[in-house]
């Protein structure tokens, strides 16, 4: 019967190499190796470096989207204005004054009085000749 050991004595899980004497060789043992921990290390590795990139990506929207809300705010405010300007465009009372003062309208019944400026010293006759450069005779 077949006991688990060879004719030498050998258990089966044994292989005998002319050279090495089986006390001395070593076996290798997950417990004690390096592997596992140069794995963990590893994953470790890649998840810090994968999640740092992610950080900077959401730090990244975070900024874009603090820039986005102050243009909204600021348009917001653009348009708080231009709406109050539009306002005050629609009125009676400033399309009254646009009329008056740069189309030069006047109300029924009412006469339009142009100011001229006073040229005391005589020279408005002179000083459109003068400045084409034509000679004035004096």
């Amino acid at each position: 019967m077949n006991t688990g050991k060879w004719q030498n004595g050998n258990s089966d899980n044994v292989v005998n190499h002319p050279g090495i004497n089986p006390k001395n060789r070593r076996i290798f043992q997950v417990s004690r190796s390096k592997l596992p921990l140069i794995v963990v290390g590893l994953l470790l590795l890649y998840v810090s470096i994968s999640l740092s990139s992610r950080f900077d990506s959401l730090y990244t929207m975070q900024r874009d989207l603090q820039d986005v809300q102050a243009q909204v705010k600021q348009l917001r405010q653009v348009n708080s204005d231009l709406s109050q300007q539009l306002e005050l465009m629609r009125s009676d009372a400033y399309v009254e004054q646009v009329a008056r003062e740069k189309l030069g309208l006047v109300k029924p019944g009412e006469t339009r009085i142009v100011p001229v400026n006073p040229d005391p010293a005589g020279t408005s006759s002179q000083a459109p000749a003068k400045a084409k450069g034509a000679k004035v005779n004096d």
